[in-house]
C-alpha cells in the first residue's frame, strides 16, 4: 500500500516491539472473510461492505489484491448511471452514491415527500419527522409490510444487482459475500437479486456464483485487524 505524508508508516514503526501493518478497511475485511468467514473455501473472493458508503475487497488465493499502488478494488465507485447523482469522489453514478445507506434514507423522504403517503409506516416510525427516516427506518417499516419501503429497498437491490453483474463480468469471483449494515436490508432481496443477475451479466455461469451475507458483521473491522496480522 502506497502511503502519503499523512499517514507516516515510519513513525508509526518507531513503536518499539510491534511490527505495524496499516491497510484499507473494506480489504481488511474481504480477507478476514476468505480466511475465517464465508470465503472459506474459495480461491477468488469478492467482498462488499454496503453502509454509509460502498467499499470492496477482493482476496486471491487468500491474498489482498493491491494493483500497482494500493488504490485497487474501489468498487463502490464504479459508475452505473452517468447522469445519476454526485458521489463524494467527485464523480456522478456511482454505485455507492445510488445504494448505500444515506441514499435509501434520501429516497426514502423523498418518495414521502413526492406522494404525501400519510399511510406509511414509515412516518409512524419516524414520528411524523422526514429528518428522522433513516436506512434502519427503512428496514423495519419494510418488515412491517410497508409498500412505500419496499419499493425503495427492492430498487436498491435491482441497482445493486446490475452492479454486480458488471463485477461478474470483470472478476469472475468464485464468491461474492455483502457485509455491513445494508446487507441486512438486503438479505430478503437475495432471491430477486439471484433470479435478475442473468439479466445483467453475460457471463453463462453467473447463476453458479453463491451471493452470500459475509460471516462478520460489526466486528468486521477488527477480523480485518486481525486477519492482517496474520499474513
Amino acid at each position: 500500500m502506497r502511503f502519503r505524508e499523512t499517514l507516516p508508516r515510519a513513525r508509526l514503526r518507531l513503536i518499539e516491539g510491534f511490527s505495524v501493518r496499516v491497510d484499507n478497511d473494506a480489504k481488511s475485511a474481504a480477507l478476514a472473510e476468505a480466511l475465517w468467514g464465508a470465503g472459506v473455501g474459495y480461491h477468488i473472493v469478492f467482498y462488499a461492505t454496503l453502509g454509509t458508503g460502498i467499499g470492496t475487497g477482493v482476496i486471491f488465493d487468500k491474498r489482498i489484491y493491491h494493483g500497482r499502488t494500493g488504490s485497487a478494488t474501489e468498487g463502490g465507485h464504479m459508475t452505473i448511471d452517468y447522469r445519476g447523482p454526485r458521489c463524494n469522489c467527485g464523480k456522478r453514478g456511482c454505485i455507492e452514491a445510488l445504494a448505500c445507506g444515506t441514499t435509501i434514507a434520501a429516497r426514502a423522504r423523498a418518495r414521502l415527500a413526492e406522494s404525501g403517503a400519510a399511510w406509511s409506516k414509515l412516518l409512524d416510525l419516524a414520528a411524523g419527522n422526514l429528518d428522522q427516516v433513516h436506512a434502519e427506518t427503512v428496514g423495519e417499516a419494510f418488515r412491517l409490510g410497508d409498500s412505500l419501503a419496499t419499493a425503495v429497498l427492492e430498487e436498491t437491490a435491482d441497482l445493486l444487482t446490475i452492479w454486480l453483474g458488471n463485477m461478474i463480468d470483470f472478476l469472475e469471483p468464485e464468491v461474492i459475500l455483502l457485509g455491513g449494515g445494508v446487507s441486512d436490508l438486503m438479505t430478503a432481496f437475495f432471491g430477486r437479486m439471484r433470479e435478475n443477475l442473468p439479466r445483467w451479466c453475460i457471463n453463462p455461469f453467473c447463476g453458479e456464483i453463491p451471493l452470500l451475507r459475509a460471516k462478520y458483521g460489526h466486528e468486521a473491522g477488527i477480523a480485518g485487524a486481525a486477519a492482517l496480522c496474520r499474513i
